[in-house]
């Protein structure tokens, strides 16, 4: 199968951030990460989906130029850069100018990261977890605050803060950070560690956390976040001085498609 991705899903995707929609979202099966309250476990941890040649992958991304996606989505690729690196080089060759963005949990390999340079015009990294222990405790990982945050830095020097031209994205660097229920310190810790990087990095606040998959097996995450928690964390954003991104409006009833403010609320 090394000539083959496996996709769970492609099409226009509007439940990115609002620069990026409509997005040609492709989102592939597997992760490196195994989240205890993944929203999109049949994707990550029960491999939904079926298999497409390298061929196959080019001809998705110049269908969803086509129909008039923004940009070309790639949901949780790590575990398939190798061959997503040729599809890409082969889009382009045939004709794809849209910017790609690698949509991923961070965990990332630097030198993956580094072999991806070039072909990448849009990072958007979760930034899960400042402390260890809980990347250890809820995504069988570890030092995953460590490896995220290098990954990070990585992802910043090669294509800077978020650039945006008639309201469409079309390079830099978004951070998204999930604000899990009873956590609000690993979120400041994030936060913290996002401005020691540049204090204009784009950073959406999301509050869509549900207590989904096996998040009843930890008691202190099976509920969902509620508002004051949230708005602790967004009071901190701006204590800290980050002046970019957007704050998530409210949830959505599409664990896909999460609703944000259109307008920069943190200005």
């Amino acid at each position: 199968m090394f000539n083959k991705v496996k996709i769970a899903w492609f099409g226009k995707h509007l439940g990115e951030e609002p620069p990026l929609i409509p997005a040609g979202g492709i989102f592939f099966t597997g992760c490196n990460l195994r989240c205890v309250f993944c929203q999109n476990y049949q994707i990550s941890q029960q491999n939904l989906g079926q298999f497409y040649t390298i061929e196959e992958l080019a001809e998705i991304m110049l269908k969803l130029q086509n129909i008039g996606a923004n940009n070309i989505d790639l949901v949780s690729p790590t575990i398939w850069y190798k061959q997503i690196k040729e599809a890409i080089c082969l889009a382009r060759k045939n004709g794809l100018a849209i910017p790609i963005i690698w949509n991923s949990n961070a965990y990332e390999n630097l030198e993956v990261l580094k072999e991806v340079e070039g072909l990448i015009d849009i990072y958007l990294p979760d930034f899960k977890y400042s402390n260890n222990e809980l990347g250890l405790k809820y995504s069988k990982i570890n030092n995953y605050s460590l490896v995220a945050e290098k990954a990070i830095k990585e992802m910043w020097r090669q294509v800077g803060n978020l650039r945006i031209r008639n309201g469409k994205a079309y390079n830099g660097l978004i951070i998204r950070h999930l604000v899990l229920p009873n956590n609000i310190e690993n979120s400041f810790g994030v936060l913290d560690k996002i401005a020691k990087i540049n204090l204009d990095i784009h950073v959406s606040l999301m509050n869509q956390y549900s207590p989904l998959y096996k998040a009843n097996e930890f008691p202190e995450i099976n509920r969902e976040l509620n508002r004051e928690e949230f708005f602790k964390v967004y009071d901190y954003y701006k204590k800290l001085g980050l002046g970019n991104g957007w704050i998530q409006e409210e949830k959505s009833q599409n664990n896909l498609v999460p609703d944000f403010k259109k307008d920069n609320p943190f200005n």
